[in-house]
């Protein structure tokens, strides 16, 4: 019996070796399996992350603004102000590329287990942008997302 688990146990690791998951992967490695990424992080500010979210051309379809964070649970993490917030958004996709101001409001859902999914939005004719409600007015992260198939072009 003893032969037979320390058989299986060679097999499951020799396995999980040759297929690099025990061995960490690199970025070549990730784009040899896998093609060129998506989405891509950058450092704006000092603790803060953009995560910029391609379509097939090369497109930006969303921008994701968060404090750069290596928790699991990343809303559990410290907020923004919604001030510094609105000036990466500003510097990111100024007013008059997201087109003309259709409507805003706020979102009240609840998400177990933490009840972290209300928030605000502001829909222009471009873009939809996306606020996560942190404690005292700030804001955990905020989405901007391209309405539709009105994508910018890549610069």
């Amino acid at each position: 019996m003893q032969h037979l688990i320390r058989g299986t146990l060679v097999l499951v690791v020799g396995y999980m070796t040759a297929s690099g998951t025990l061995v960490g992967q690199s970025r070549d490695d990730l784009m040899r399996k896998y093609g060129q990424p998506r989405s891509e992080t950058f450092v704006i500010r000092p603790g803060v992350e953009v995560r910029a979210t391609y379509a097939e051309d090369g497109r930006i379809t969303e921008l994701l603004i968060a404090p750069a964070t290596s928790d699991l649970i990343k809303s559990r993490g410290r907020g923004l102000s919604q001030g510094s917030v609105n000036a990466i958004i500003d510097e990111l996709v100024p007013l008059a590329a997201r087109g003309k101001y259709v409507i805003a409001g706020f979102i009240n859902a609840v998400c177990l287990p933490a009840n972290d999914c209300a928030g605000s939005f502001q829909t222009y004719e471009k873009v939809t942008i996306y606020y996560n409600a942190a404690p005292e007015g700030g804001v955990y992260y905020a989405v901007v997302r391209w309405n539709d198939k009105i994508i910018p072009r890549p610069l």
